[in-house]
């Protein structure tokens, strides 16, 4: 954006250096046109910048309240959709990383229970997300090789997904106990993320 102003304003040095004294009026007027319409359009451009960006904050909220109802959410997906795994992967290794989740997150939901005590919040029971459902939905069918990948992907995309969650409330959250126990999770899925990274190299 701010390149494009420079450029039209270049332009219009050049422009009003070479033009003669009979065409200053209306070389300046169709100037004017031209740089108010690339303000224009940087204008709308910044506007819809400034919109993603708000969407994309307001995914992550500041409030205990609704922290609580995605942090419960996410832990529940990540035990259910592990305990789909013990029961159909055949691979060692996704079989040990899903016994990983169910312990890990079983002490994350307890860290956030404890830390809800503590600023005298209630946890309401944990319900997965209309899109968390859909992504357990999707894995029940699946068997061998198929199931892995799937579990595996499912798992990446939740765990960074929890990692932005924990991160904003850690740095921004309107409830200390509920910060630290965002401090405390954050280790925790960075763990689980480098993990998973390690097995997609395996699988390549």
């Amino acid at each position: 954006m701010r390149a494009t102003m420079l450029f039209a304003a270049a332009s219009l040095a050049a422009l009003a250096a070479c033009s003669s004294s009979t065409n200053d009026q209306a070389s300046d007027t169709n100037v004017m046109m031209a740089n108010d319409s690339l303000m224009a359009n940087d204008m709308a451009t910044g506007a819809d910048d400034m919109n993603a960006m708000d969407n994309g904050a307001a995914a992550l909220p500041n409030d205990a309240a609704s922290f609580i109802r995605m942090a419960s959410a996410s832990d529940l997906y990540e035990i259910k959709s592990s305990k789909l795994a013990l029961d159909t992967t055949k691979d060692k290794d996704i079989r040990d990383f899903a016994q990983m989740m169910i312990t890990d997150h079983t002490k994350t939901t307890q860290g956030l229970k404890d830390a809800a005590a503590k600023a005298n919040l209630t946890v309401p029971p944990p319900e997965l997300s209309a899109d968390q459902q859909q992504m357990l939905d999707s894995l029940q069918p699946l068997k061998d090789g198929d199931f892995d990948t799937a579990y595996l992907t499912q798992q990446m995309t939740g765990h960074q997904k929890a990692l932005a969650l924990m991160q904003n409330y850690a740095e921004s959250g309107d409830t200390p106990a509920l910060q630290d126990a965002a401090k405390t999770a954050i280790p925790i899925i960075q763990k689980h993320l480098a993990r998973l990274q390690e097995l997609a190299k395996q699988g390549g």
